[in-house]
C-alpha cells in the first residue's frame, strides 16, 4: 500500500464503521439495532418490534471466571440449533417468550418492549471474561438470573452430553446482544454493498441497494462490478483479532494485500478506478486517487503499518 491520504473516521470496530456509512451517526456497537438487521439479512423479512440477538455460546471456566467463546471457536449446525432453541422455547412457553434461529450461528429472541438494559456487543466480550460485561440497567439483575438459568437447562441437554462426548465444546448458554428495532431509514453514498457480512446484507437492504456475493479478487470485482460506488466489506480479519491469533491475522492480511489491495491500487493507477478508500476499522480511512499515485517520491509502506497508525 503506498501514497494514501490519512483522513479521521468514526468507528472504532467494523459495526460502528458501517453506521457511519449508512448514516446512523457516530454510535457504539453496543447500542447499535444489529439483530433487527442482521435479521432482516437472515429471513429477508423485516422483524415486528424490538429483536435481540441471543446467539449461541461456549462459556468455559478459567479460575474465578467464565470466558466467552463464540461461534468462530465451535461449530454448530442447523439441527443442534433446533434443538436447543426448541428446549428454550418449550421453557419459556409461560412467558410467550419465542426464540428463532434462522441460521445456526445467530439467534433472535423477539421482546414486546426495550428491556430497559444495556449490554455489551459480542464483538467486545469474546475470549474474555463476563464478568463485566453483563447486562447493566434497572432489570439487569432479572437478566443475571435468566442467563444462569439458560446454562443449567442447555447443560442438561443431551445435546451437550452428546457433543462433551466427542470432544466438541457444549454450547451451554447464549449470548443478548445488539437489541433494538429496524430503523426506519438508513442512507450512504454507495450504489452497491458487496458482502457476505450480515450487517452489511441488513444494511444494504434497508438501504434499498443491491447487494453483490464477494469475488474471489480484486481483478474479478473490477470486471462484474460496474458503473457507480461499490462498498466491500470483508470480515476475515474480525476472528483472529478477537482470538489474538497473530499469525492468522498476519497470513489474511497479506492475502488480502495481493488479491485485493495491490490489483485495485493497480486500477487507480491505470485510471480504471476514481479512487480506493479502505476503511481498517481504527478510527482512520485511507484515501488515494490516480493523481496521488503519481507522486513517485513517497514511500511505499505495508498495510499492517498503515493499520497501527495512531
Amino acid at each position: 500500500m503506498s501514497r494514501c491520504k490519512i483522513q479521521h473516521a468514526s468507528g472504532a470496530d467494523l459495526g460502528t464503521t458501517l453506521a457511519g456509512l449508512f448514516g446512523l451517526g457516530d454510535r457504539s456497537l453496543d447500542s447499535l439495532p444489529v439483530a433487527s438487521l442482521t435479521c432482516l439479512s437472515d429471513t429477508g423479512l423485516p422483524g415486528n418490534g424490538y429483536l435481540l440477538r441471543a446467539d449461541p455460546v461456549h462459556l468455559r471456566a478459567d479460575q474465578s471466571s467464565l470466558r466467552l467463546f463464540d461461534s468462530h471457536s465451535f461449530s454448530i449446525t442447523q439441527e443442534e440449533a433446533d434443538e436447543l432453541v426448541a428446549a428454550f422455547n418449550a421453557f419459556y412457553a409461560e412467558r410467550g417468550w419465542r426464540l428463532a434461529a434462522p441460521r445456526p450461528q445467530r439467534w433472535y429472541l423477539s421482546l414486546p418492549s426495550d428491556p430497559a438494559i444495556t449490554m455489551r456487543a459480542m464483538t467486545a466480550v469474546v475470549g474474555q471474561s463476563i464478568d463485566t460485561c453483563l447486562p447493566q440497567g434497572e432489570t439487569a439483575a432479572d437478566w443475571h438470573a435468566l442467563l444462569n438459568e439458560i446454562q443449567m437447562l442447555f447443560h442438561s441437554h443431551p445435546l451437550n452430553e452428546a457433543r462433551e462426548s466427542r470432544g466438541e465444546p457444549v454450547i451451554n448458554s447464549v449470548w443478548f446482544w445488539g437489541g433494538g428495532e429496524l430503523p426506519a431509514t438508513v442512507q450512504t453514498k454507495a450504489t452497491r454493498v458487496v458482502s457476505d457480512h450480515p450487517l452489511a446484507m441488513g444494511l444494504a437492504q434497508q438501504a434499498g441497494i443491491a447487494r453483490m456475493d464477494v469475488p474471489a479478487d480484486g481483478g474479478e470485482l473490477l470486471g462484474i462490478a460496474g458503473d457507480g460506488l461499490s462498498l466491500l466489506v470483508d470480515d476475515r480479519l474480525e476472528g483472529t483479532t478477537q482470538y489474538g491469533d497473530i499469525e492468522s491475522w498476519l497470513d489474511t492480511l497479506r492475502q488480502l494485500e495481493q488479491h485485493w489491495f495491490a490489483p485495485l491500487l493497480a486500477a487507480v493507477s491505470r485510471g480504471e478506478l476514481d479512487s480506493l478508500c479502505i476503511y481498517p476499522c481504527n478510527g482512520h480511512y485511507y484515501l488515494t486517487n490516480r493523481k496521488q499515485q503519481r507522486r513517485f517520491w513517497r514511500r511505499d509502506r505495508p498495510f499492517e503499518d498503515l493499520c497501527s497508525h495512531d
